[in-house]
């Protein structure tokens, strides 16, 4: 039985990243490490998991099965090690999406002082039905990702404003024409999978193209990581959380604050419908 999971990572990030130049940078590997990893991955599971053409690529079914599986369980081995402690029933345990770090440091900090908390932040695919299922407590995320879902209940934190980011080069390129060169661009946007909404997808895009905001294609993401990422090394546009942390090694991002973003989506405490009466009466204090 084969227990090296660096080969399934390097995938899972290729996914995610929508490139193998970008899933070497974040490993800190070449590109020929990670293209070799996966192809020995693929020997070994006797399937293919990509189609590769011409320096694109596309996830054969077995290898969209394969990614959700992947995913699952390096969120599993990740948490085996983040969280030892001798009674994790007595934890509450804070999850996040990607870019909302500071609203869930901000929310934890109005709870009792003698709440033990463990944080952790979640990519948007798996997030609800992970929270559904119990694998934590709180998700910390937009409105927009609980939208008509009974399984979920959630309380408003705050508004929160958008930035958008651009390749520094092609800024340039543009003579610093934002608006043509995001028209021009191909557009990162989120993929929202955990909730089965697809008006979620509308919604953000309707936000973005107010006040004559435009984009050439929309290439589906799983993070703003993995957006910043591609903007970072391909070019294009995405739209990220004002507190959005840059990742390490992305030095070619140009970041703008416009104005029809700002305060544009709100920020939620999203738990489990099955949540305890405790759970619930907690939260509404901090909040309030």
């Amino acid at each position: 039985m084969n227990y090296n999971l660096m080969p399934v990572k390097y995938f899972v990030d290729v996914v995610q990243t929508r490139g193998f130049i970008s899933a070497a940078k974040k490993n800190y590997v070449s590109e020929t490490a990670v293209s070799a990893a996966i192809s020995k991955l693929e020997r070994e599971l006797g399937h293919r998991l990509l189609n590769r053409t011409a320096g694109q690529f596309a996830l054969t079914p077995v290898g969209e099965e394969f990614y959700r599986r992947a995913v699952d369980i390096l969120n599993a081995y990740n948490e085996i090690w983040r969280h030892p402690d001798e009674h994790p029933d007595q934890l509450l345990r804070i999850h996040f999406l990607q870019g909302l770090g500071d609203d869930a440091a901000q929310f934890a900090n109005a709870l009792p002082a003698q709440t033990r908390t463990v944080f952790d932040e979640e990519l948007f695919d798996h997030s609800i039905r992970r929270l559904i299922t119990g694998n934590y407590d709180i998700l910390v995320g937009f409105r927009l990702a609980f939208i008509n879902n009974p399984k979920v209940k959630i309380f408003p934190l705050h508004p929160v404003s958008f930035d958008l980011l651009f390749n520094q080069d092609a800024v340039t390129s543009h003579q610093g024409d934002l608006q043509q060169l995001a028209a021009d661009s191909a557009f990162y946007l989120q993929y929202w999978q955990s909730t089965g909404i697809s008006d979620i997808q509308r919604a953000m895009l309707d936000a973005y193209q107010r006040e004559g905001w435009d984009y050439r294609q929309i290439v589906g993401v799983n993070s703003f990581a993995a957006a910043c990422l591609n903007v970072n090394f391909k070019g294009g546009v995405t739209m990220v959380p004002a507190t959005f942390q840059i990742p390490d090694n992305c030095d070619s991002i140009h970041r703008y604050s416009p104005q029809h973003l700002d305060q544009a989506f709100e920020v939620v405490v999203a738990v489990s419908s099955a949540a305890s009466k405790d759970l619930q009466k907690m939260i509404t204090r901090a909040i309030s």
